[in-house]
């Protein structure tokens, strides 16, 4: 009977070691999960204005900062030497930072008399400035 007993006794301690180990195991793979997942969502946040600035052809023509989490873009005006992006590139790269209609009219509605303007969407805050001679300033940043 001692035998039997102790068979049990071991087999019970066994299989409690063994779920103990899968616990830690598993907990241990889904941390690593946890902080992969959030290190790929730290890449694409600081390659997301590279990825807008290639989609509309405007590589060294807009400025990157901040390791990706700035985007500095210099709008043409009437002015020689006032800025490098055209207006239907700036419409482009508007449209490539997801800025919502509504923030985007406000760029466009701007006038000289309004000084810097600002808004904000999803993890994206913009300021702007416009003047005829200088153009449509924008300043892009990720925001958390």
């Amino acid at each position: 009977m001692v035998p039997i007993v102790v068979g049990v006794v071991s087999l019970l301690v066994g299989a409690a070691a063994g779920s103990a180990v899968t616990a830690v195991v598993i907990g241990a793979a889904q941390r690593a999960d946890d902080a992969a997942m959030a290190e790929a969502a730290e890449q694409a946040k600081s390659e997301f204005f590279s990825d807008a600035a290639n989609q509309c052809n405007l590589d060294g023509v807009v400025e990157i900062a901040d390791q990706g989490r700035t985007m500095i873009v210099d709008g043409e005006g009437e002015d020689l030497g006032s800025g490098d992006v055209s207006f239907s590139d700036l419409d482009c790269i508007i449209d490539a930072v997801g800025a919502p209609a509504s923030v985007k009219e406000l760029m466009y509605s701007t006038r000289s008399l309004d000084g810097r303007q600002s808004g904000e969407w999803d993890d994206i805050s913009a300021s702007w400035s416009y003047h005829p001679d200088d153009g449509l300033d924008i300043i892009f940043e990720i925001v958390e």
